[in-house]
């Protein structure tokens, strides 16, 4: 099928890329390092230890199938910044009117940039969470779970976690398509990852519902962090991503691409 064909292109354009190579390296085997050197502390504390004057812990330590989701918010900025700058790549390349013309229109050309990167995005952050809770495991040596079966919870945080990443990465994307610059999205996207979304989240009902906030409570950093209702902050992200994509098409078919594409 066409789509297909299209959307093969597509992956590999952007798995060619500089940025997909660097933020691979940052989120894989980069993030796997300090998932290693997180269970190491961890352990040294003990999976079962409880705040007291010697640890200076906080809070006792959650159950076993949360650890190693705490390192996964570094892949935020990372992905978000691979997101933008793809949604900006035609445009900075001034190669659209090349890409249109192999693609057959502007609809297609969309829908195969779009699910190129739900695809390349969502292997990415799969990989990179699977791999920083293994070595979390790993580090944990006997006491942690079996690397590879784990248990049903755990496989089931990596899921949200894989899917939550993948919906910002979408969002950074589309952001990108319609300002045809990687800026205005780094801008809005990363100032919230910077902390900055969960310290309005606690003083603004409403901000529970930035696209970062929502990405946060899909990764179970903590028993407290994770959301109750996973179909609704998944649900909720998906309208975001829904309003830039309708935007990014319908901008797309009425704007003039201009001599400089």
């Amino acid at each position: 099928m066409r789509i297909i064909r299209n959307t093969g292109s597509e992956i590999l354009k952007l798995i060619s890329t500089k940025v997909f190579l660097i933020v691979a390296i940052l989120i894989i085997p980069f993030q796997a390092l300090l998932a290693y050197v997180s269970g190491r502390q961890v352990l040294s504390c003990g999976l079962d230890a409880v705040p007291d004057e010697s640890n200076h812990l906080l809070e006792a330590m959650p159950p076993l199938e949360y650890f190693g989701f705490d390192v996964i918010a570094f892949a935020l900025i990372p992905l978000i910044v691979m997101g933008a700058l793809f949604g900006a790549m035609e445009f900075k390349r001034h190669c659209l009117r090349t890409s249109l013309i192999y693609m057959g229109g502007r609809g297609r050309l969309f829908a195969a940039k779009s699910l190129a990167v739900t695809i390349v995005s969502f292997v990415l952050s799969f990989v990179s969470v699977f791999t920083s809770i293994a070595v979390t495991h790993l580090a944990f040596g006997e006491q942690g779970l079996t690397v590879g079966i784990f248990n049903s919870e755990v496989w089931r945080f990596i899921m949200t976690s894989s899917l939550a990443l993948t919906c910002l990465t979408l969002l950074s994307f589309a952001m990108g398509f319609i300002f045809r610059s990687s800026v205005p999205a780094m801008i809005f996207l990363i100032v919230q990852a910077y902390n900055v979304g969960n310290l309005l989240a606690d003083k603004f009902a409403l901000c529970k519902f930035l696209p970062v906030a929502l990405c946060n409570s899909l990764i179970p950093s903590s028993p407290s962090a994770y959301t109750s209702s996973v179909a609704g902050s998944l649900g909720a992200l998906i309208l975001w991503i829904a309003l830039f994509l309708v935007l990014s098409i319908v901008i797309m078919e009425k704007r003039d691409i201009g001599g400089e594409y």
